[in-house]
């Protein structure tokens, strides 16, 4: 028997995840997410993995846009991380005034980000509420050598190291 949904969402809450904005672009339209939902899956081939909810217009994005950018935020982007989660009600444009480039695939890469990867989807793998999405790992780049930002228990935080 599964364990229900709360249940699973409680657990869940115990688990810190590095906050990530996902990226895409479909034709001429450029698309990204927060997502929690993010590992690296193989060394050789690098392959990395980001899950979106099928509720989520990004799902379809990902889908249609065979490709995708994952920017690791670091701890002074929760504004960043806010905005592309959708918290924000007065802004339309998540990309309004948040630098970026394009490197192989097209998907936009935040130019203040802690790091990046850039990728083609090479697979995509429906596991009950979500798709998970595996990339090729195209092009990759630490940017800076601040800290992660990190989500826990339902709100952001910092490393706390001894």
């Amino acid at each position: 028997m599964a364990a229900d949904a709360e249940l699973f969402k409680r657990v869940m809450r115990r688990w810190a995840s590095a906050v990530t904005i996902v990226t895409t672009k479909v034709d001429d339209q450029i698309h990204g997410l927060t997502v929690s939902g993010f590992a690296g899956i193989s060394l050789d081939p690098p392959r990395v993995m980001v899950s979106v909810g099928h509720n989520q217009n990004s799902h379809l994005w990902l889908q249609d846009g065979g490709c995708y950018a994952v920017n690791f935020l670091h701890e002074d982007q929760v504004d960043v991380s806010d905005r592309f989660a959708g918290r924000m009600a007065d802004v339309a444009d998540r990309f309004a005034g948040v630098p970026y480039h394009t490197r192989v695939s097209g998907a936009p890469i935040l130019d203040e980000c802690l790091a990046w990867f850039d990728c083609k989807v090479v697979a995509a793998h429906v596991v009950g509420d979500h798709t998970i999405f595996i990339g090729e790992v195209l092009a990759g780049e630490v940017v800076s050598h601040s800290e992660p930002l990190l989500y826990y228990d339902g709100a952001y935080r910092r490393l706390g190291c001894a």
